[in-house]
């Protein structure tokens, strides 16, 4: 594929915000790394992950400096009262009520500033927006972070406090607080949450939090030598969970740091379908699931891994083996670098600051397939490409 052949070109950007800065209104400038010497300026924090959030209006980001930033593409997006502010004459506020027309005609990319900040004393390890967020609606304005050492915190940018709820893991052996390395909405349930955490996947209702019956309402062992002396076996998957996904046909897919990948029926509540390894290669083999994402007709499953190459594609209801594995995606590291399905086609990002995409749909084509093309995103290193 040549050229650009889908007009792509850089609209808005956080660049020079105070994400860029490091955030360090509010926080204690020792928890900030510097570059080295002392005096010097703190290092700016980079980005461990960028999501859209479901109605296309806002961005949630993760930083190093464990700050959690929510930027909306509204110019004047609604106060914590969930009332339009100064209100004055009605063309007025119905300029302020539009959003910024970010394809218009522009010599300057659009300046994207955080609409709410909020700094945790603990590194994030996962976020997830829930499925009915939306502008037009301030209740449903709300995201799940699991931070280690502490209850899963759901938040909301509008209010003020903004910590809404929190969800307690407790391991029942130590009593301490389990941190999950994956949150995911069930896309069947707006109140339900799964949780992955080692050798267990955890199922939240969003309505029940606290200390009092607010942990989880279900605890799925997915491996280690409890499930063993339980008769587990056939949905065995050995390590932390670190990816969830869950197709239209409510099946649940669960990937570890551990390279295994364990299905689930019963839109993640019944029982193991099925587990399977990824095989071991010079070229396809990574240090451990970062992402599952299903295809829009739940039938293939793609899986990225940190410290890889590139994607491996499976048939999930048809042969349950792999189908194909899409090289070339630069993603040598341990940060989670994003991969999208989007139609028959794979995007993902690579460290090199390159994006690039897979075409032919998936299914379509077998064996090794090379990217049909890409484009430079960004000048430094691309850590993470979503949406």
């Amino acid at each position: 594929m040549e050229g650009n052949p889908y007009n792509l070109r850089l609209v808005a950007s956080s660049a020079g915000s105070d994400s860029e800065q490091g955030a360090r209104s509010g926080r204690d400038q020792s928890s900030i790394p510097t570059n080295g010497s002392e005096g010097e300026q703190p290092a700016p924090p980079y980005f461990k992950s960028a999501q859209w959030s479901p109605d296309g209006t806002s961005i949630l980001t993760s930083t190093a400096d464990n700050v959690l930033r929510t930027y909306i593409l509204y110019p004047n997006p609604l106060p914590p009262t969930g009332r339009p502010s100064n209100p004055s004459t009605p063309a007025d506020q119905d300029r302020k009520s539009r959003p910024p027309d970010l394809l218009s005609p522009s010599t300057c990319p659009f300046h994207l500033t955080p609409y709410s900040t909020q700094p945790n004393p603990e590194p994030v390890y996962a976020t997830t927006f829930h499925p009915s967020y939306t502008l037009q609606d301030p209740s449903t304005t709300l995201h799940l972070a699991s931070l280690r050492a502490l209850p899963i915190r759901l938040y909301s940018p509008f209010l003020s406090p903004a910590i809404v709820a929190s969800y307690p893991l407790v391991s029942p052996t130590t009593e301490a607080f389990t941190a999950p390395h994956s949150l995911l909405f069930s896309p069947h349930d707006p109140n339900t949450f799964f949780a992955g955490a080692a050798n267990l996947i955890a199922v939240f209702d969003l309505h029940r939090s606290g200390g009092h019956g607010g942990g989880p309402v279900e605890r799925m062992r997915t491996g280690g030598r409890r499930s063993r002396l339980a008769g587990g076996g056939v949905g065995d998957i050995k390590g932390i969970v670190s990816a969830l996904g869950m197709s239209r046909e409510g099946y649940l897919a669960a990937g570890t740091f551990g390279r295994w990948v364990g299905l689930y029926d019963g839109r993640g509540r019944g029982g193991s379908v099925g587990a399977f390894e990824l095989p071991p290669g010079a070229e396809a083999e990574g240090t451990g699931i970062t992402q599952v994402v299903w295809s829009g007709d739940g039938r293939y499953l793609c899986v990225a891994e940190r410290c890889s190459d590139g994607v491996s594609v499976w048939d999930i209801r048809g042969t349950g083996k792999q189908l194909a594995w899409l090289r070339g995606r630069r993603a040598h590291t341990n940060q989670r670098l994003g991969v999208e399905v989007v139609g028959g086609e794979v995007w993902a990002g690579g460290t090199d600051g390159m994006v690039r995409l897979w075409e032919g749909g998936l299914g379509v084509k077998e064996g090794v397939l090379d990217p049909a093309w890409e484009f430079k995103a960004h000048d430094e290193r691309w850590d993470t490409e979503k949406g």
